[in-house]
């Protein structure tokens, strides 16, 4: 059993600590590494291999002895193995990208592709590109020929690919450029993978586009990196385990569903089977404001009331790994969706108008039918899955 460590800065969100515990029974940790650290750690013979992050992945060929043929097409290095003494530098992020784009179906042969950044993913991603016969490949920053403020003359581009941290958590919802302005496209990506969807990524699944985050590239690369780490093969089935339990880990689990439907009961009961923080959506309003939902109402107004449960859900699910009970009232408003399904499953909690549990506030039965009429199809459009919570609570 050896020991490894992840090179670099700004990694308390990194998520690989829990995807090599998938992958391999070793030691395996965060180094956060100044830049007058960095020969030093790499001099450190009690680890015996590293994975390399911002911002040291082009810098890091320089203390490598070997280079794969990958790192030096790219010029990027992640992975350096000591053997006997040396460094050998690998980039797993090849492997990585090539393995999302083939897991989405997202073929580039023949395709117009436009990159936005011209960092050191980049790089890989150019070179991936341009094995796989793409016809063109423009890459936009900030200073460049082709930039951010003359990106929309590209507007034929057909695959678009954003290698930035732009919209990465906590700074999510932006976007570089708006996917409407380029009508030729068949495909997305974003590298990203905290949110799990970034605002690209969910433009592109409104228009049909074969689209994916970044997460896949992502655990795909650490899976290399690992058989690297123990000189031995991981088989796709496990790749596909470790991918599918990293998002489950990471992703919120957000009800949805009629009042009285069971949302909190259930969601309380969720987040103690799964060790997971658990919110009320509405309790959380109510302790910011000091009162209960209906004197809120009564006083400011429902438009305030939806605003406030916009702006709570907006911070809410920015977290990983949560469970939400939302108000009934949630689907009311489109914007809601893409701040939950950015880093979230929605989960509609479905109970018959005739079960809810119901009290002296609750709306008669005749206002629940018509809630229930305004909101059902948009339950029904916004779930990815549902529960039928018939029997008794």
């Amino acid at each position: 059993m050896g020991k490894y460590g992840m090179i670099g800065t700004g990694l308390d969100l990194s998520y690989a600590v829990p995807i090599h515990q998938i992958f391999g029974n070793y030691t395996y940790e965060l180094l956060e590494t100044p830049e007058e650290e960095l020969t030093a750690v790499l001099r450190n013979h009690d680890y015996d291999g590293f994975n390399i992050a911002r911002p040291y992945r082009n810098k890091i060929i320089e203390f490598c002895d070997e280079i794969s043929p990958e790192a030096l097409a790219t010029g990027s290095v992640n992975t350096v193995i000591r053997e006997f003494g040396k460094l050998k530098g690998y980039n797993t992020d090849y492997y990585g990208f090539c393995y999302l784009l083939d897991r989405n179906e997202i073929d580039v042969k023949g395709k117009k592709c436009l990159i936005l950044g011209n960092g050191a993913v980049s790089h890989t991603v150019q070179q991936v590109l341009k094995d796989r016969k793409a016809a063109a490949v423009t890459v936009v920053s900030i200073t460049g020929d082709v930039n951010y403020d003359n990106v929309s003359a590209q507007k034929d581009a057909e695959i678009i690919i954003n290698t930035t941290p732009v919209g990465m958590y906590p700074d999510t919802g932006r976007s570089l450029l708006d996917i409407r302005d380029f009508p030729n496209c068949c495909g997305a990506v974003d590298i990203i993978y905290n949110p799990d969807k970034t605002s690209m990524i969910l433009d592109a699944m409104l228009r049909g586009i074969p689209c994916s985050g970044g997460i896949s590239m992502m655990v795909a690369a650490m899976k290399q990196s690992s058989e690297l780490f123990q000189d031995k093969k991981i088989s796709d089935d496990d790749l596909d385990t470790a991918i599918y339990e990293i998002r489950s880990q990471k992703l919120n689990y957000i009800l949805i569903g009629m009042p009285g439907s069971g949302k909190t009961y259930l969601g309380g009961q969720m987040a103690k089977a799964r060790n997971r923080d658990f919110y009320d959506l509405d309790t959380c309003i109510e302790k910011a404001e000091g009162m209960s939902r209906r004197k809120i109402v009564e006083e400011k107004g429902e438009e305030y009331f939806h605003n406030k449960e916009t702006e709570v859900l907006r911070r809410l699910c920015k977290k990983n790994g949560i469970i939400i009970a939302a108000g009934s009232g949630i689907v009311a408003h489109r914007a809601n969706y893409a701040l939950m399904k950015q880093n979230g499953r929605i989960i509609w909690i479905k109970r018959d108008l005739d079960k809810l549990e119901i009290d002296d506030y609750s709306p008669t039965p005749e206002e629940l039918q018509k809630l229930y009429d305004e909101r059902a199809a948009l339950y029904e459009e916004w779930s990815d899955h549902f529960i039928d919570n018939n029997q008794e609570l």
